[in-house]
């Protein structure tokens, strides 16, 4: 009769793209391959807990243990295992101590022909995109949307804004203080969106009453920042179909790429408002609205 051991393994993602490991001995059908980092749950220890004695034994690595990405029983010649892989987030550099070889690989073009026999079977989920999202509810989840924002924002309006507007922009909306102030008096939801279980953008809407006293319906969308490994998931999509009609949001006038992406979507464009936010800086908008 075989033995049987739980084992685990961690997926580790970085813009995209996922930590894979080899080394150069063990198991015929192990070496060599790709795998995860992880090994096996010892007697009286969690799944949790073996992962992250694991990442520190085998990178050097602390984590915080995140999502479950899924379980699966495989057999192999002399072991059957349960192995659970987990979605974790890293808190420190690492280095290899027990593997040869690193390969930051785009989830996008995983091959499972390169990985060991049952870590190949969590290859699909990765490819496809396991997303979820998650409220912004404490100072831990702000700071990551505020992470997020300075990210994306510089990248994409660096160029075509004032210098310093950018910035001021983010100090402005969406330092914890504004986040804040705009959940409890405007009934703001925050979500941070997790692809591969990597934080890869965020929603911010309200009910539009709170934007304009004439929108006495639907939702307003103040915020949709998604990194650019994250785009064509159809996770905006998944966005406007989950909150109330009809979805008003606000747009650069000079943002033809945006505005072309919402009008795909089936968003017109209601009316334009030009705003003074302080500092001597403007926003200069187009209105959209998806109707019922």
């Amino acid at each position: 009769m075989k033995s049987h051991i739980n084992v685990v393994g961690a997926a580790i993602v970085k813009d995209g793209k996922i930590l894979a490991l080899r080394r150069s001995y063990g198991d015929e059908q192990v070496i060599h391959k790709f795998e995860f980092v992880g090994g096996k749950v010892e007697e009286g220890e969690t799944p949790e807990e073996a992962l992250i004695r694991e990442c520190k034994e085998e990178l050097s690595l602390d984590i915080k243990v995140r999502d479950l990405l899924n379980t699966i029983n495989y057999d192999y010649p002399k072991t059957s295992v349960t192995l659970s892989v987990y979605f974790v987030e890293p808190l420190s550099d690492y280095e290899l101590k027990v593997h040869d070889e690193e390969s930051w690989i785009d989830c996008d073009k995983l091959d499972a022909n390169l990985w060991a026999p049952a870590d190949r079977f969590f290859l699909a989920s990765l490819k496809n995109g396991y997303t979820n999202t998650r409220i912004a509810e404490n100072e831990d989840d702000f700071a990551i949307i505020k992470r997020l924002a300075d990210e994306i924002m510089h990248e994409a309006f660096d160029a075509s804004s004032p210098e310093g507007q950018v910035d001021y922009m983010i100090n402005l909306f969406l330092s914890p203080k504004a986040i804040k102030k705009n959940i409890s008096e405007k009934e703001y939801t925050y979500k941070i969106l997790y692809l591969n279980g990597e934080a890869a953008g965020f929603f911010a809407y309200c009910p539009a009453k709170f934007f304009h006293a004439s929108y006495t319906e639907g939702t307003f969308v103040s915020k949709i920042y998604i990194k650019k490994f994250a785009r064509g998931k159809r996770l905006t999509s998944k966005l406007f179909a989950s909150i109330s009609r009809p979805v008003y949001l606000s747009v650069k006038k000079d943002n033809l790429n945006a505005i072309n992406i919402y009008k795909h979507y089936g968003f017109k464009i209601l009316n334009s408002v030009k705003q003074d936010i302080g500092g001597g800086f403007f926003m200069d908008d187009f209105i959209m609205i998806l109707n019922k």
